[in-house]
């Protein structure tokens, strides 16, 4: 089907299609209720990032983890996510804050 300038095409509405429109619109709405008891979830770094923000190479990072204890932290707090080692924002932004606090 074609059409010409100023025309326009209706979308159907069909069930499906109100269905996805739906899903779509709740989801919204949870995610940005601040009141609601749905986790909010931040993006994750990954080895990479992290390495580039810290600038150091990412096989210490892998060596830092592999020597941490749960007494005993080496370097920021990281987890696995399956095979791949992920960090938040949040635990990657207090190491800095400890390490500069240590410095001085």
């Amino acid at each position: 089907m074609t059409t010409t300038a100023g025309e326009h095409l209706d979308l159907p509405t069909g069930k499906s299609h109100l269905h996805r429109s739906l899903a779509a619109r709740s989801a919204t709405t949870m995610m940005n209720e601040s009141t609601s008891k749905v986790t909010e979830l931040r993006p994750l770094l990954c080895v990479d990032e992290v390495a580039m923000i810290l600038g150091v190479p990412k096989a210490t990072l892998y060596r830092w983890h592999s020597v941490s204890t749960p007494s005993t932290q080496v370097g920021p707090r990281a987890f696995r996510v399956g095979r791949y080692l992920r960090y938040s924002l949040e635990d990657l932004r207090a190491y800095i804050n400890e390490l500069r606090g240590s410095a001085s």
